[in-house]
């Protein structure tokens, strides 16, 4: 081996370590880390969303309004036919 591949080696070896050793390093891993824990914060309300129990809404209520927000009344019987 030539001195130049053996230093291209050592190049090699140095670049693949995880930079740990530094401020950069570490707060780069705590930058990924920050970002994985809000991905699957995100995904656990997703799925509490989609798998979760079933609640009344103000979406769901949305038929029952009236103008003035208040829950309609039924409507009025037909007066019988005599």
């Amino acid at each position: 081996m030539s001195a130049s591949e053996i230093a291209d080696n050592k190049w090699e070896l140095e670049a693949s370590k995880p930079p740990v050793s530094d401020v950069g390093g570490i707060l780069q891993i705590v930058v990924v880390g920050a970002f994985t824990l809000m991905f699957a914060w995100m995904m656990l309300f997703t799925f509490q969303g989609i798998f979760g129990s079933k609640r009344e809404s103000l979406a769901d209520q949305y038929g029952n309004l009236t103008v003035d927000g208040k829950k309609k009344e039924a409507a009025p019987a037909a007066p019988a036919a005599e």
